[in-house]
């Protein structure tokens, strides 16, 4: 099974940020951070949303490692719900099951 990420600076998908820009025009950005001292820094997964347009503003979280795989696991089973339906998810065409970003979104590694 490749267990590659696309847009992640290596093949083993540990890259420090994924970042993609979604077919509606938002730029996400998925990362790693270190906070506090630097004997036992607390360990999060950042989570950024850019805005869709000038008038908005983005946001941003930082996830411990369960909090990320419980989204995790929520997006890839509302995900599969949307590939239940007949024609495709609805709202454009799907990514699939390799976890490739849906056509016209692009990704890179930072």
């Amino acid at each position: 099974m490749d267990t590659r990420v696309p847009g992640t600076d290596d093949d083993g998908g540990t890259g420090r940020h994924l970042s993609f820009r979604t077919t509606c025009g938002r730029d996400m950005r998925v990362g790693h951070l270190s906070l506090g001292g630097s004997h036992h820094p607390a360990q999060r997964v950042s989570l950024g949303i850019g805005a869709s347009s000038a008038a908005e503003s983005g946001t941003w979280a930082g996830l411990t490692a369960s909090e990320a795989r419980w989204l995790a696991a929520a997006l890839l089973a509302q995900a599969a719900a949307c590939d239940e339906y007949p024609g495709g998810p609805a709202g454009g065409p799907s990514g699939g099951a390799s976890g490739v970003p849906p056509d016209g979104a692009t990704h890179r590694a930072t």
